[in-house]
């Protein structure tokens, strides 16, 4: 039996794939397909996933001069990642990449080892204490944690319990001025034919969520004017060309902030 026949598909090794990386397996290939049959615009969502976390930190680097990065559920660090694009804006910006699948954090370090004031850790935000307490996070960050943040995607594979004590920790962590930058999974989802037996089949639990629910969970995070944005476009114009109708239909992002 080869190694990879024991290994289940990973969401952050099938973000991989999706951005033209080359660090995932068969069976992560092999999931991203099944969801693409049950949504047909599943890979252009993952896509618009990560325009949206650009804009969002492009956001943060810029308008709110953050100039400390913490990314969550990470994936791999391919193509137009954190990273690039706030280093572009002030080169002296440090980021840290997290995720807990311990093969995407050996190919995160792998891939970053050379890349100065960006490094990549392992964190379950079921349990991030030890993350905060880390090595990496204590030198990256030091006493100003005035930070900008990435959670894009967790929201559909973390149960409410452990994802409101994760965002209610992470709120008393940060200092005031600290933003988040969020994806959700609305309940639409649900109603798609075949999700269930699909994420069985996958090896995964999938979470959606109502408008309230979603509120609850990132409380007390504030939410920024723009509100909880159907689909993956904040940041756009109300009739930007790549607006996905169906998109907006299943799916929310955000940016909040302490």
């Amino acid at each position: 039996m080869s190694v990879t026949a024991k290994i289940k598909p990973n969401s952050a090794r099938m973000w991989d794939y999706v951005m033209g990386g080359s660090h995932h397996f068969a069976v992560d290939r092999a999931a991203v397909r099944l969801a693409q049959k049950l949504f047909p615009w599943y890979e252009e969502s993952m896509r618009e996933q990560r325009r949206f976390l650009q804009r969002a930190v492009t956001y943060m680097a810029k308008e709110k001069q953050l100039d400390t990065f913490l990314d969550f559920g990470s994936g791999l660090p391919t193509r137009g990642n954190v990273h690039q694009v706030v280093q572009a804006i002030n080169p002296r910006a440090t980021v840290i990449y997290s995720d807990k699948d311990p093969l995407s954090v050996a190919f995160g370090q792998e891939l970053l080892s050379d890349t100065p004031d960006v490094t990549y850790v392992f964190c379950d935000i079921a349990d991030p204490d030890d993350l905060f307490t880390s090595p990496e996070v204590c030198a990256f960050v030091g006493d100003d944690r005035q930070v900008g943040i990435g959670v894009i995607g967790l929201f559909l594979y973390v149960p409410d319990t452990p994802l409101a004590s994760f965002f209610d920790t992470l709120y008393n962590w940060v200092d005031k001025g600290s933003y988040i930058a969020v994806t959700c999974a609305r309940k639409k989802v649900d109603t798609v034919s075949g999700v269930k037996e699909a994420s069985k089949k996958m090896g995964m639990q999938f979470y959606t969520r109502s408008r309230q629910k979603i509120l609850d969970v990132v409380s007390p995070w504030k939410i920024t004017e723009h509100g909880l944005v159907p689909g993956f476009y904040w940041g756009l114009p109300e009739h930007a060309p790549e607006i996905n109708e169906e998109i907006k239909a299943f799916s929310y992002s955000f940016v909040a902030y302490k």
